[in-house]
């Protein structure tokens, strides 16, 4: 079964190395009250990762979605990322305080892992990225579009617009400030610092009305924040070295307009989830045919971000924010359709 995107409004209606525990993780916030029935089910979820910082970003964000609507408690188990199989297979069933009802993971490595921990505490599985076992072996997998999942397979399938993330389904209210995110080259997209600055100066000029925030990436090429400094733009400016990990999704949790340059696709998509009128600064294109490509195309053709092209011809104005948390909508499918009463 095939499970299209649908709105949340819609939805709404109708061993070598040792295992981390990192109980930093477990949340239940307040923002989804949890129901008896799925609080019964789902008391302890188990995200298996072999430590890659946007897989795990994607399986602990979907796992505090789930907490946050049950008051389950996240436990993040880390696998070796090399060795034997049966390491880590080993690694993930490493001994806890109690079973947990749902295995998330996120990357290749992962899969067998998750399985073999499924088997054991007789959980459920769901997992994220295109898997390269075949899909029937899941519970569920969710599949960005542009990987596109086939139409008929066993397992149940969720479509998304690209990466989930651990942005909250509330936010806080909108503040007069925008945010500029700056990437870098990448293996789809390639770099042209001055055409970047001078698109920034241009954003920038076209709402004076806002407080305006810069800061860049590791892949930005090292003098690229001087040369904004040259230009004077007037706007705060801040290395990624000289802020902490949380900086990011709380510049976008409270600014009214973001623009992000292309090939930074999963910056894209968490302005898109914090609310924010999500702009995209263009890049040089590659590999037309990429995955990071076709995701940022998709996103902008279903309204949720604007190309810097489409922006000058509207005038120098973003429209309103289109709301999309995919996400929550994952937690709400799962809960719906692994853990109903």
């Amino acid at each position: 079964m095939i499970l299209p995107y649908v709105s949340k409004d819609a939805l709404e209606l109708n061993p070598t190395a040792p295992t981390a525990i990192r109980p930093e993780f477990a949340s239940t916030a307040a923002a989804h009250a949890p129901t008896p029935a799925h609080a019964t089910k789902l008391k302890r979820i188990r995200v298996i990762s072999e430590g890659r910082p946007g897989h795990e970003n994607q399986s602990v964000g979907l796992a505090e979605a789930l907490a946050r609507r049950t008051g389950a408690i996240v436990e993040t188990m880390q696998i070796p990322a090399r060795g034997w199989l049966w390491q880590r297979c080993a690694a993930a069933i490493r001994a806890t305080e109690g079973c947990p009802q749902l295995i998330i993971g996120a990357g290749h490595k992962v899969h067998l892992p998750m399985l073999y921990a499924a088997r054991k505490y007789r959980a459920k599985t769901a997992v994220v990225m295109k898997p390269t076992w075949p899909h029937w072996l899941f519970d569920l997998c969710i599949i960005p579009q542009h990987d596109a999942p086939p139409l008929f397979c066993g397992g149940q399938i969720v479509r998304v617009f690209g990466a989930l993330n651990r942005l909250p389904e509330s936010a806080p209210a909108k503040q007069p400030r925008g945010l500029i995110l700056v990437g870098g080259p990448s293996k789809a997209h390639g770099w042209n610092g001055e055409n970047n600055a001078a698109n920034i100066q241009a954003v920038i000029q076209a709402r004076p009305d806002l407080k305006w925030t810069i800061s860049d990436s590791r892949r930005t090429p090292a003098d690229f924040l001087n040369e904004l400094r040259r230009r004077k733009i007037n706007a705060e400016i801040f290395s990624n070295e000289m802020t902490p990990r949380q900086w990011v999704p709380e510049q976008l949790m409270t600014s009214e307009e973001a623009w992000v340059t292309e090939d930074s696709v999963s910056m894209i998509f968490e302005a898109v989830t914090a609310g924010a009128r999500t702009g995209i600064l263009p890049a040089p294109v590659r590999k037309p045919s990429a995955d990071p490509v076709r995701a940022i195309r998709e996103l902008s053709r279903a309204g949720f971000a604007t190309d810097f092209e489409t922006w000058r011809q509207n005038g120098g104005r973003l429209p309103a924010p289109k709301p999309l948390h995919e996400t929550g909508r994952c937690a709400d499918l799962i809960l719906a359709e692994l853990f109903a009463s």
